[in-house]
């Protein structure tokens, strides 16, 4: 095989991984938007029942907070996948190009790291709180709790993303 079919294939292969990544950033922000929807419905709902009914539905609470609380997870995870956190460059800005380039592979395994943390951490919390009980909803704790590794698994595949794939120039 030439040396240009074979960067024409690595081409095609980093086209494809891009494609998957940004179809997987979709499927993630189009899931929050509905958890949202279905979280502004609930607390409506709750608000309708407290001050309309005079009588709020005791499972409104909770299932609000385990959407609100997803929905930040998701946002973590979709904040690292897009690299558009918050960060102060004033410094790294100054660096010669060498030396930002290292940080920049620093950053990729340091957010890789934290989503192997996340994982890990938060599957074995998870399993840990899995056998009690919420109480107005009656659903297992760990519920709560099992968005945790989701995001570290999505964290991870964003930072191997980033550190091998990444996108191309001028997009």
């Amino acid at each position: 095989m030439s040396r240009l079919e074979s960067e024409k294939q690595r081409n095609g292969f980093r086209h494809s991984v891009r494609k998957v990544i940004h179809g997987l950033e979709n499927v993630v922000e189009v899931f929050g938007a509905y958890m949202m929807a279905i979280m502004v419905g609930i607390v409506i709902y709750q608000v309708f029942g407290r001050y309309v009914l005079h009588k709020t539905p005791a499972w409104s609470e909770e299932v609000a907070l385990l959407f609100m609380t997803a929905y930040g997870f998701l946002s973590i995870a979709t904040g690292f996948g897009r690299k558009s956190h918050l960060s102060v460059t004033l410094l790294f800005d100054k660096l010669p190009q060498p030396i930002r380039k290292v940080l920049d592979l620093l950053n990729d395994i340091i957010i890789i790291l934290f989503g192997i943390f996340l994982f890990y951490e938060g599957y074995k919390f998870t399993t840990l709180t899995w056998s009690s009980i919420l109480p107005a909803t009656g659903w297992p704790n760990g519920l709560q709790y099992l968005i945790v590794p989701v995001t570290g698994i999505l964290i991870v595949i964003y930072g191997l993303y980033w550190l091998f794939i990444g996108e191309e120039e001028g997009s």
